[in-house]
């Protein structure tokens, strides 16, 4: 039992890394939602609110589901990403929840990082099993193993509210789908957030203004800016230690400089289709080489953080708050917290920009949208309440009113109803405890880490546009780069073929990739390409690339 646990958690590793099914996506979007910048505010307590009386109906969904606290459904996951706010301590929008479908919530979670081990342990030994869990291993292993129920007839009988998103959102129901064509699992979906909340290069407004600089698009403009932020002394205080990039994800999130010549590096992690539909693996291209070639000239004149590999979030708001960091990448979302951090550190005047994707001549723009859909959701086999399990899902995930609750909270708490649609009250906007955006809702439970849906259409849509609220800095900077946001991993879910070629193959790729490519940025490495690219063709990467194409092919439907 102990070695089956253990291959299953080196299958789960290699299956998160490559980026090959929803699995990647739930890691890289969980990733990027971890990194939040809580900035160790506590919210301020919102004023008590008169609870409003639950519908009898919610979009198809009858309400109560069960008699008032008849049923409890036990639920496992990974816990709220506001740390100081458990989903355990029975968080004010789960109470609400709980008060309109009658369903008590059993909940198990725990630390995305500790999560996994867990509840695998827990499937091997089949004991107390939850009726709805995060899928902790891939979703073949699941679905061999009999782990999971089938959702398709659950869906068509008892959740009309699910049945109908998916018809409305076909590429996103697509990706949820298993290689065998059902679904097993629902996930997160965030196609309305990518456009209003998009993740990019950020750089300081006032350090540019102050030295006479615009902003900078290709890569010899950021070359030449990020050398007045070492040089210039834009922070003013007379001493060198300004640092001109600091990124985090290691190698990965300077990669993402990429975009400049055309590369998917980032969500993407460099398997792309082509204009004509042709998957390529990117870091073989000559424009990889000029990238690592540029990167490597930035590291060696200290333009980027000599510490980037060990960079976390933590790193990125002390270097923001001592006034240190001249440019960063981030969430559009986090724009706010960062101006208040600068300001408290320089001046008033102190502001950050969101700026527009790096550009070489020849190549068109783009920043990769995140999701469109993130982690794997799913019913217990052994589930004796499945009926009750799915009609609660149907109703916190794609009714109208269990989605309000997910994305805008308590209603006269974090947002009021204004002509019929509901607004994020200042105590979001504009929290008094110092909390983002997010945060704040995170603190009672809403934008929550169980499957929930941030639309790009249709009612379930409103919250991301919503929380730039009256924020015309931010509405402005979502504007000019929404017409350079392009689709990320745009793969079908593997066969089970195609999931065992690709485990015995990119351990061996991905090593080589990441010590390589972070030597080659370092210097520890001499770059030799023709070395590198003929090694990755060795250890099977164009197999990869023929994998890719087939995963490509059937989700477009070729």
């Amino acid at each position: 039992m102990k070695m089956k646990a253990l291959l299953s958690r080196q299958h789960e590793t290699i299956w998160r890394i490559w980026g090959m099914s929803r699995a990647l996506l739930m890691r890289g979007s969980l990733l990027l939602a971890a990194i939040s910048l809580a900035g160790g505010c506590t919210a301020a307590a919102p004023a008590e609110s008169a609870e409003p009386e639950a519908p009898e109906r919610a979009g198809g969904t009858e309400l109560p589901i069960v008699a008032d606290g008849s049923v409890t459904l036990h639920y496992a996951g990974w816990d709220n990403w506001y740390a100081p706010a458990s989903l355990s301590q029975q968080l004010p929008v789960w109470q609400e929840v709980e008060r309109r479908t009658g369903v008590k919530i059993r909940w198990e979670v725990s630390h995305f990082s500790q999560y996994s081990a867990a509840m695998q342990t827990k499937l091997v030994t089949g004991k107390d099993v939850p009726d709805i869990f995060a899928l902790p291993v891939d979703l073949r292993k699941a679905i061999e193993e009999e782990l999971i129920e089938p959702l398709d007839d659950l869906i068509d009988r008892y959740a009309p509210n699910i049945k109908q998103f998916l018809a409305d959102n076909p590429m996103e129901a697509q990706k949820m789908r298993a290689y065998d064509g059902k679904l097993y699992a629902l996930s997160s979906v965030t196609t309305g957030g990518e456009y209003w909340d998009p993740f990019g290069f950020l750089i300081r407004q006032d350090w540019l203004d102050k030295l006479g600089l615009e902003e900078p698009r290709t890569l010899d403009e950021w070359y030449a800016v990020l050398k007045a932020f070492k040089e210039r002394d834009p922070n003013g205080n007379g001493k060198p230690d300004e640092i001109p990039f600091m990124p985090h994800y290691g190698y990965r999130g300077l990669a993402m400089f990429g975009n400049a010549l055309g590369l998917h590096l980032f969500y993407s992690v460099g398997y792309y289709p082509d204009e004509s539909g042709r998957v390529r693996a990117e870091w073989l291209t000559p424009e990889a080489e000029k990238l690592v070639v540029w990167l490597n000239k930035l590291y060696g004149e200290g333009l980027i953080d000599p510490g980037f590999l060990h960079r976390t979030e933590e790193s990125i708001i002390a270097g923001v708050s001592r006034d240190q960091v001249g440019a960063s990448m981030h969430f559009l979302s986090r724009l706010g917290q960062l101006d208040s951090l600068s300001r408290k550190a320089a001046s008033p005047d102190a502001g950050w920009l969101l700026a527009l994707p790096p550009l070489e001549p020849g190549y068109k723009p783009l920043y990769e949208k995140y999701g469109p859909v993130s982690g794997s959701f799913v019913i217990s086999r052994k589930s004796p309440h499945k009926e009750i399990a799915i009609r609660w899902l149907d109703y916190i995930y794609a009714s109208e009113e269990g989605n309000r609750l997910m994305t805008f909270g308590i209603e006269g708490v974090t947002y009021n109803m204004v002509n019929g649609q509901p607004e994020y009250t200042k105590y979001v906007l504009n929290n008094p405890g110092g909390l983002d955006s997010a945060n704040v809702l995170r603190s009672i439970g809403a934008y929550p880490p169980t499957p929930w849906v941030r639309a790009a259409k249709g009612p379930l849509s409103r919250s991301p546009a919503a929380l730039l609220g009256n924020n015309s800095k931010a509405f402005g900077m979502a504007q000019r780069v929404r017409s350079m946001m392009v689709d990320n991993q745009p793969f079908a879910e593997p066969t089970p073929q195609e999931l065992t070629v690709a485990s015995g193959l990119m351990p061996g790729i991905l090593g080589y990739m990441d010590k390589t490519i972070t030597g080659f940025i370092t210097g520890d490495v001499p770059i030799d390409w023709e070395t590198f690219t003929r090694t990755l063709k060795e250890l099977g990467i164009e197999r990869i690339v023929e994998i890719k194409q087939q995963q490509y092919e059937r989700l477009v439907g070729k």
